[in-house]
């Protein structure tokens, strides 16, 4: 089968994570150890996506700054596709910085991200035609709403889009790309924050199934260390999380992102896509980084056996 072709649009950055050395107070000053590496979801899925094999273009846009050249450094590495990273002259690489409780978990995030809102409907429609060739257009919400609505406008037969809420505060962006999305991935309270803003606290399944009568053809929702939940108008599937200690949350719902989004693109039932969607944030949680290096198809299947 020839490898999918996936864009990826949005989100390119570093990742700061400040981890606790004891629980964490608040109004007080807290002893961290500091660690950075690359993010962003748009990038941690392109990324992922290279290691499952895909054939994958990154567009983002990177600050003419120290942060921007050890990230298109880093990503030079990779066998990306990187003709559309572009460079803002006088915007900052965006960065997120992460609180990190001592067993990993994540209390709390800040992000500087202006530098997204550069990616317009206008800068997308300068492409050029042969950049829309692909199998499916990955996007984050780190785009505007604007942006999100014009790559809804690019889904046809055989070019799927796949929606990443990123996080409640950005998820009601992809509102109005609902109906052209062929896959959503939101945790708990994304899901919430598109479909029941005044209830955070509202039902995955019940959240997923607004979510398929607004339009979106299948709907993953992360639940942490419960699992996930993946649902489609016929099939509505719920599974645990793969038991292991856990090291660092930051990246690994993108890592579970990428390989369920690998998996149907494979032409793969959602069984198995979101079974190889939890194998693959088990492996990201077992690493430091956004990304795991252990991250294969080989890693998937023998987890899998």
């Amino acid at each position: 089968m020839r490898a999918p072709r996936v864009l990826c649009i949005g989100g390119c950055h570093v990742d700061r994570k400040a981890l606790a050395l004891a629980e964490l107070q608040l109004a007080v000053s807290n002893p961290v150890t500091i660690s950075t590496c690359f993010g962003g979801v748009a990038r941690n899925v392109a990324e992922n996506l290279c290691r499952l094999g895909n054939e994958v273009t990154l567009v983002s846009r990177l600050g003419a700054d120290s942060d921007g050249a050890a990230i298109l450094e880093a990503l030079r590495a990779l066998p990306l596709r990187l003709d559309y990273l572009d460079t803002a002259p006088d915007t900052p690489t965006a960065f997120h910085l992460i609180l990190l409780q001592p067993d990993g978990d994540m209390l709390v995030s800040v992000a500087d991200m202006r530098i997204y809102d550069q990616i317009s409907p206008q800068v997308l429609a300068a492409f050029p035609t042969a950049l829309w060739a692909v199998d499916a257009i990955f996007a984050d919400c780190n785009l505007s709403a604007e942006s999100l609505a014009y790559l809804a406008a690019q889904r046809s037969a055989d070019r799927r889009l796949a929606i990443n809420a990123v996080s409640p505060a950005k998820a009601p962006r992809a509102a109005d790309a609902l109906p052209a999305a062929d896959f959503l991935f939101v945790n708990g309270r994304e899901a919430a924050a598109l479909v029941a803003p005044d209830n955070t606290d509202s039902d995955p399944e019940s959240a997923a199934r607004a979510l398929l009568d607004r339009g979106v053809g299948e709907v993953v929702v992360t639940l942490g260390a419960g699992g996930l939940l993946a649902a489609t108008p016929a099939e509505v599937l719920r599974l645990d999380s793969l038991p292991g200690p856990l090291r660092d949350v930051t990246g690994a719902g993108d890592a579970l992102a990428a390989a369920f989004l690998d998996a149907r693109l494979r032409g793969w039932s959602l069984t198995v896509a979101a079974r190889r969607a939890l194998a693959a944030a088990r492996v990201t949680i077992d690493c430091a980084e956004s990304v795991s290096e252990s991250l294969t198809p080989e890693t998937l299947d023998q987890m899998m056996s």
